[in-house]
């Protein structure tokens, strides 16, 4: 039942679109119990999905996770949250707020610098910023 609701929601707010439904399982078992992909399976079968593969899964995060082009699931899905928003929230107010995340590790990369800091932290961080509706429902997300 809980999968079945879960579901409901996920195709409520327009993310069947995506056309993904490994990508909808992966999204399910992360907001019912955030656990390594190869629990995942365990997490599905206990709401009485079937999962994909563990190859299955990987190769859908790493689409996912692919931040750019046409098909980049960040911009589509912030898209649909939008337009869930325009249509039955209220757009006439977003707010904004931006934070660091601090990583302890001894290098920086790519990602994570070592910049300001609100604790005086010299560890590499990552500034994250989240835009949202009046009610709170998140339309964008920036890293």
């Amino acid at each position: 039942m809980l999968y079945d609701a879960l579901t409901a929601v996920f195709t409520d707010l327009g993310f069947d679109a995506l056309g993904d439904v490994v990508f909808r399982d992966l999204v399910i078992a992360r907001i019912v119990e955030p656990t390594s992909i190869l629990d995942t399976a365990r997490v599905l079968t206990d709401l009485g999905a079937r999962p994909a593969s563990e190859k299955t899964m990987r190769r859908t995060l790493a689409r996912a996770a692919a931040g750019e082009g046409p098909g980049a699931y960040r911009d589509k899905i912030a898209a649909l949250c939008f337009t869930h928003a325009a249509t039955s929230g209220d757009v006439s107010l977003c707010l904004y707020d931006v934070t660091t995340l601090y990583f302890e590790a001894e290098k920086e990369d790519d990602l994570r610098k070592v910049g300001f800091s609100k604790e005086r932290r010299v560890d590499p961080q990552i500034v994250v910023g989240l835009l949202v509706d009046r009610h709170g429902f998140p339309l964008e997300i920036g890293c």
